[in-house]
């Protein structure tokens, strides 16, 4: 059968480190990309399993997580292109 995903969003904050945003251009099929990392701090009790996370809204967008990288007590998320949930 078909499985649906269940996407909770859960707000928290953190600092943008920022790299680059950049074009894809492949005709009417332009893609905005970025290789910003979202570097949030996560307390130890904390129930937001991060390995789950697929995209963060920043700027009013969804963005797809690309990596995840743990430096406790911090935690990157690595952002790519705009998140596609079709």
């Amino acid at each position: 059968g078909i499985v649906k995903r269940e996407i909770v969003e859960v707000p928290v904050s953190g600092e943008m480190r920022n790299k680059r945003v950049s074009h894809q251009q492949g005709g009417a099929n332009d893609k905005l990309s970025t290789q910003h990392v979202l570097s949030i701090v996560s307390p130890e009790d904390s129930e937001i399993d991060f390995t789950e996370v697929v995209y963060i809204v920043w700027m009013g967008r969804k963005w797809s997580v690309t990596a995840l990288q743990y430096n406790r007590p911090r935690v990157e998320l690595s952002l790519g292109g705009l998140y596609n949930n079709g």
